[in-house]
């Protein structure tokens, strides 16, 4: 191999790793974002798939950019794993999804087969194909988590990953390549996609152009400063917990420090769409844990926040007098066991305790 050529090579593997780097940190953000519509919709899950596609985009991004079939299952593969050692509280499953993202979407680029020409058919092709790759999580999901799911529910959110995969992965994406390439930064790689700009006003042709590019990067840095300076800081410990709001002494609850009282209960998570077994779970409860900060009269709820911004509400009388309801620890932080609750209020990665 002529040292030109394994310039070229080692370049692609540098771009194949910084995509998948921001890709895989960036999704934790995604599964945030996803959250948060489902909150305001008032359902534990599924509307969020709306914001899956971003989880594609970048593999869409490393496939074209790196025109070679084993890219996107490569890409997949790297992403995925950042994913899960940047806090994806779906752990190695993640891992085993993005990865059959990836494969999906070589798949389509041997469909498509020219690289280079990116407009026309080849263009519906990699949407399509972007889509396709968006819903597959829904059914990888429904392979291991949600089984016994009605078939109507799965259907409907595999619509809305697809939808989503066809715009932020698909539509996004050729956006993304194109301002790429209107700046120069990927110049004379993709001819197909750029068209000359008259050379009078270039500067502010090229902006208007490029509009939902920049907006959807500019939301992205903006999006993820805000996710891990505010509502998941890098280095909080897993296993500590603010308890803030109405109370009168605020504090950090730490379950590997507190000296307090624990109990050992039973418990069996049954939701609509999720099921463990029944199973001991050691822990402290909530009830001992806010005695601790000293409850303000006017305080009537309570609502346990998730570090991926998932979040229930309980009536304050309620978590006060139940000696089933605590915080234990597991291998990815604290966990809020509610084992008199439906399983959609049990909460993963609890990251704050609020008094209201």
């Amino acid at each position: 191999m002529s040292s030109s050529s394994g310039q070229i090579v080692t370049r692609q593997i540098v771009m194949i790793a910084i995509l998948s780097a921001l890709g895989g940190s960036l999704s934790t953000f995604v599964g945030y974002l996803g959250n948060l519509i489902n909150l305001s919709l008032g359902v534990p899950f599924g509307a969020g798939q709306f914001m899956a596609g971003l989880h594609v985009f970048w593999i869409i991004l490393m496939r074209v950019l790196v025109p070679k079939t084993g890219v996107g299952t490569m890409g997949g593969l790297l992403k995925g794993t950042v994913e899960m050692f940047t806090g994806s509280t779906h752990g190695i499953v993640i891992v085993i999804v993005s990865l059959v993202q990836g494969v999906i979407i070589d798949v389509v680029g041997m469909i498509a087969r020219n690289d280079q020409d990116l407009n026309g058919n080849s263009r519906v092709v990699w949407w399509l194909g972007a889509g396709i790759a968006s819903a597959s999580n829904v059914i990888m999901f429904q392979l291991f988590y949600f089984a016994g799911a009605p078939d109507i529910y799965i259907m409907v959110i595999s619509l809305l990953a697809f939808c989503s995969g066809v715009i932020f992965a698909g539509f996004f994406a050729w956006e993304t390549l194109e301002f790429l390439n209107d700046t120069g930064v990927i110049q004379d790689r993709f001819p197909s996609i750029r068209t000359e700009l008259p050379q009078k006003g270039k500067r502010s042709v090229l902006y208007r152009r490029n509009i939902p590019a920049v907006a959807l990067i500019l939301f992205l840095v903006v999006g993820v400063t805000y996710y891990v300076g505010v509502v998941r800081p890098l280095i909080a410990d897993p296993y500590s917990c603010d308890v803030v709001g109405l109370i009168e002494s605020p504090y950090s609850f730490n379950i590997e420090t507190f000296l307090g009282p624990t109990v050992t209960i039973e418990a069996e998570l049954i939701g609509a769409y999720i099921h463990l077994p029944a199973a001991n779970y050691t822990g402290v409860l909530l009830s001992v844990i806010l005695q601790q900060a000293t409850l303000l009269p006017e305080a009537t709820g309570l609502r346990v926040m998730a570090r991926d911004g998932y979040q229930v509400e309980f009536n304050l009388n309620d978590v006060m007098a139940d000696d089933r309801l605590l915080l234990t620890s597991n291998t990815d932080g604290l966990w809020l066991i509610a084992a008199e609750y439906d399983g959609s209020l049990w909460v993963r990665q609890v990251f704050t305790l609020q008094v209201f």
